[in-house]
């Protein structure tokens, strides 16, 4: 399987196929989490993981203490649903907020309800900074590519939203920040994982130059001014602090994030898993630590004049959690967030949903979407034990669980089924009917690359469908196969068999290090049957990616590809390849359909994040 948090590089060939018209609509939920009574609000922008195109805005009411997930959804009725591909920062400014949408590329403008008014298209986006009716944004690419990769800061019209200006830095430039008529970017040289950059460039905003660069330490990546106008680099090193265009001394803390607020700058320490807090007048350190190593992964940071909020990615795949605790480092309260929040935006207004919006339909007796997974059994696979998470005294229920938790009735998140074989079996609250055209559409995390639609991430899944004829309400009876474009390959290997041992040879990549077997299975061994389709990988500029086939495989078109994504129960065949008329199913399982594993990606393995009954969109 290809997640992509990892794998940098990777995205400069595979960049996301933008597209959503037709994608599902995830709703906006509003959950009650504190009856603490603060001014204005939260925004939580949720970057989502690469290549799921998820990325979220989230908004928390602190008047009301009301958490709404996919704030933007509900205002914007008429806009594309979700935002895109990876959430990477937001900001408010002059009455608008300006949310950067990386593997969109595009600036998101909004008011300071989150409403809709343009966009920027700006390539690999990053950060944002402003001064006076100007925006800035740092991308790792520029809008002409250079042979030594370097990236650029753009200068944007607010009222126009029109590019105005463009100047080159270094390579990969991340956060930005302004001070006086300086304007500073760290340049991180996240393509080059061996030899990243070192600098910050400093741009003389009259004449939006780079006057020059300052040496601060390996893989810089965020920056934040004081009060008095020292910076605070984070690097690999630590923390450089520059005065007067030079480095004048270092802080000994590995700070994944920083955030100023008054004479003190609070710090995630990834190596301490504590959330450390410095003097900006004397640098010493402070003992208002928070202890955090209950945290999965400390992500976003934001200080503010009354409260903490720190969040947790959790395991970068699933859903996060947001964490408020005052200045004497006792929480208050926690709020469970989108995917990856990374981003947080405090406003002064305290919105409120309009209240119809957060309720179900109550003329609707049934749900289009998932409602009980019944087995859930991975092949061997990078993550595997990971989505779903396994916890020690899991059984094979309790993973069904959680695999509910992720992809049942909308939830919006993933789970995986590990190599070839590996399945999971799930319904509806209800009986699908078989009517003419499409029945189901099942989604996963494919994409394409990017001005093609030949090749991307495919990892196809078989479809298979099953009536419930013994009124059991169990996935025992007879299977069928729907069958997809390349059933009657000649390539295409039926009635196949494997076996994986708890202690069998899979590639692992460096990433994963947990155990590839479920842990939950106690037998020493699992053993699939069912087919197996021809290898789908070729090699492209270096890079492996895969031929998306035509039709009729989970996880091998785009979600936003409503028909690429949608299945009929007409194509149902049995064991034999003979031609079934069903008039209705009860059970979808779903196997990954290919056998293959390279060095550093590890496995392609079926990914499914939702199912929908298309008779009752």
């Amino acid at each position: 399987m290809y997640l992509f948090i990892h794998l940098c590089l990777y995205s400069l060939l595979l960049t996301l196929y933008s597209c959503r018209g037709d994608e599902v609509v995830y709703p906006t939920i509003g959950t009650h989490v504190t009856d603490e009574v603060r001014e204005g609000g939260l925004y939580v922008l949720c970057e989502g993981n690469m290549g799921s195109n998820k990325a979220r805005l989230d908004y928390m009411n602190l008047h009301s203490g009301e958490y709404y997930a996919n704030w933007y959804g509900s205002q914007n009725p008429h806009q594309l649903k979700e935002l895109g591909d990876v959430g990477n920062d937001i900001q408010a400014y002059g009455g608008r907020l300006y949310a950067v949408i990386n593997c969109s590329h595009k600036v998101e403008v909004m008011d300071r309800q989150a409403r809709h008014i343009g966009q920027v298209d700006i390539p690999n986006c990053r950060y944002l900074a402003f001064k006076g009716n100007k925006a800035y944004v740092s991308a790792y690419v520029g809008s002409v590519a250079t042979p030594e990769m370097l990236g650029s800061v753009f200068e944007v019209d607010t009222a126009t939203l029109e590019i105005t200006r463009e100047v080159k830095v270094g390579h990969q430039p991340d956060e930005i920040c302004i001070v006086g008529e300086t304007l500073y970017a760290v340049n991180s040289g996240g393509y080059f994982t061996n030899r990243h950059d070192s600098t910050v460039s400093v741009i003389e905003l009259g004449g939006f130059t780079e006057t020059k660069k300052i040496t601060v330490g390996s893989n810089p990546q965020r920056i934040r001014a004081d009060q008095s106008g020292k910076l605070w680099v984070c690097t690999e090193q630590g923390i450089a602090i520059i005065e007067e265009e030079r480095v004048t001394r270092r802080i000994d803390a590995k700070a994944s994030n920083i955030s100023i607020y008054g004479s003190t700058a609070y710090i995630i320490d990834s190596e301490s898993h504590l959330l450390r807090a410095f003097s900006t007048i004397d640098f010493t350190e402070q003992e208002q630590h928070i202890d955090i190593s209950g945290y999965e992964h400390p992500y976003g940071l934001l200080a503010t004049n009354d409260v903490i909020y720190i969040t947790d990615a959790k395991n970068y795949v699933s859903s996060g959690v947001l964490h408020c605790y005052g200045y004497d480092g006792k929480e208050h309260w926690s709020a469970r967030t989108g995917d990856i929040p990374g981003h947080l935006c405090r406003v002064s207004g305290a919105y409120e949903l309009h209240p119809d919006t957060t309720k179900p339909d109550s003329t609707k007796t049934c749900s289009p979407y998932i409602s009980r997974v019944y087995e859930y059994m991975p092949a061997m696979g990078q993550f595997v034990n990971v989505l779903p998470k396994y916890e020690e005294g899991d059984d094979a229920e309790a993973m069904c669980r959680k695999c509910e938790q992720a992809i049942a009735n909308n939830a919006g998140g993933m789970i995986c089924l590990g190599g070839w074989g590996g399945y999971i079996t799930f319904g509806f609250d209800h009986t699908v009917e078989n009517k003419e055209g499409y029945d189901l559409r099942i989604l996963g995390n494919a994409f394409l690359m990017s001005g093609n639609e030949t090749y991307g991430s495919s990892e196809p899944g078989i479809v298979l469908v099953s009536r419930d004829e013994n009124k059991n309400g169990l996935p025992d009876d007879e299977w069928y196969e729907l069958k997809g474009s390349l059933y009657d390959n000649p390539a295409t290997k039926h009635h196949v068999s494997k076996t994986y041992t708890r202690e069998s040879d899979t590639i692992r990549n460096p990433f994963h290090q947990q155990p590839y077997y479920p842990q939950w299975i106690e037998a020493e061994s699992i053993t699939f049957t069912g087919a197996l389709l021809p290898p789908t990988t070729e090699n492209i500029s270096g890079q492996n990616v895969q031929r998306i086939l035509d039709f009729g495989y989970a996880d091998n078109k785009p979600n936003s590809d409503k028909e690429g994504t949608s299945f009929d129960i007409s194509w149902a065949v049995d064991a034999d390849g003979q031609s079934v008329s069903l008039p209705c199913i009860d059970f979808v399982r779903i196997y990954t359909a290919v056998d293959e594993a390279y060095e550093g990606t590890g496995e392609l393995s079926t990914e499914v994040s939702g199912a929908i009954d298309l008779h009752m969109e």
